[in-house]
């Protein structure tokens, strides 16, 4: 019978869930902006116009940022997991194809060899890509961890495209770089979500600055891109050496985490407790030491006196004696 009733149910959400205008949202529009500005990337490589390459994935990044803000805002019930799924295939294009084009594009004219070499790599940054996403989709629903399990896909693509525009581009390095992320995208370390607001605005701003008509050129260096490029660096290494873990613990679980600090508070004040009372005791054996040794220099002091005094009145009798055989004579 539940099972019957399951099937007609599903068989009523299918027939009632299949017009497009079900499922689309605003933010789901701005994902598919995503999706355009990575296709106009693509495009853009093969007309030669690698520049305008790299900001249109800028481009991509600022819609890829903006949708979620924007599901925040109106409150969308993504009850089917629609937005998530389209937002991940955008980012696929967008994060994934754009940027493995544009570094196969950029060592393709070299030698045959360089073009095999890069054509490796550029593969092996996508697969990575694709895989981290859908592996994204799976888990979203089922971890604890507010950030992200491997490196995201927009900080691969904000790597490749800004160290391009800095002016400062090398295809070896930008190839080590992206076989790096590639296995950091796939990895189980735990990078977080972007909470400082300063940070934010920050590239914010350099994105912008990027975006419009005005070049921000020290002896041929972009510093816009510059920044930007230095600050995804900073993020994917340091979170790497801070956050690399057992591949079988990926997922941050909070009662875990707060058992462990109730242990560790318990522990610290048990140990806390027994270094005050040793403490008590040693001052009050130092304060009987000290009192028995002031009794000792009092006791000592007065039989010096004594002593004295004892001589003090032989010297006298003596003296006496004298004066009365004196006085006699």
């Amino acid at each position: 019978m539940g099972v019957c009733l399951k099937y007609y149910w599903s068989q009523i959400m299918r027939l009632k869930s299949t017009g497009m205008g079900y499922f689309l949202a605003i933010s789901d529009a701005v994902s598919l902006l995503n999706l355009v500005s990575g296709f106009i990337a693509i495009l853009m490589v093969i007309d030669n116009h690698l520049t305008i390459a790299a900001l249109c994935v800028l481009l991509a990044i600022v819609f890829d940022s903006a949708d979620g803000w924007v599901a925040r805002k109106l409150e969308r019930e993504d009850s089917f997991g629609f937005g998530k799924n389209i937002d991940s295939l955008a980012d696929i294009v967008s994060f994934g194809v754009a940027p493995s084009v544009i570094l196969y594009y950029l060592g393709s004219g070299i030698s045959p060899w360089t073009s095999y070499l890069i054509a490796i790599v550029s593969i092996f940054a996508l697969v990575c890509g694709i895989l981290r996403l859908t592996r994204y989709n799976v888990i979203a629903d089922r971890i604890n961890y507010r950030g992200f399990i491997g490196f995201p896909i927009p900080g691969t693509a904000l790597i490749l495209v800004t160290y391009y525009l800095s002016g400062l581009f090398n295809l070896t390095v930008a190839a080590i770089l992206m076989l790096f992320a590639g296995y950091l995208m796939i990895s189980t370390i735990r990078y977080p979500k972007f909470d400082n607001m300063y940070i934010i605005g920050i590239g914010a701003l350099m994105i912008v600055l990027l975006l419009l008509p005005i070049n921000i050129v020290i002896a041929g260096i972009n510093i816009p891109a510059l920044i930007l490029f230095i600050f995804a660096l900073i993020y994917m290494f340091v979170t790497f050496l801070e956050f690399f873990m057992d591949t079988e613990d990926p997922v941050f679980d909070k009662d875990n985490a707060s058992r462990k600090v109730s242990h560790a508070k318990e522990i610290t004040e048990d140990r806390f407790s027994i270094s005050m009372n040793h403490a008590r005791d040693k001052l009050k054996t130092m304060k009987d030491t000290i009192n028995q040794v002031s009794s000792e220099d009092f006791n000592i002091g007065n039989e010096n006196n004594n002593n004295e005094n004892k001589v003090n009145n032989k010297e006298n009798d003596i003296g006496d004696g004298i004066n009365i055989n004196t006085f006699e004579k």
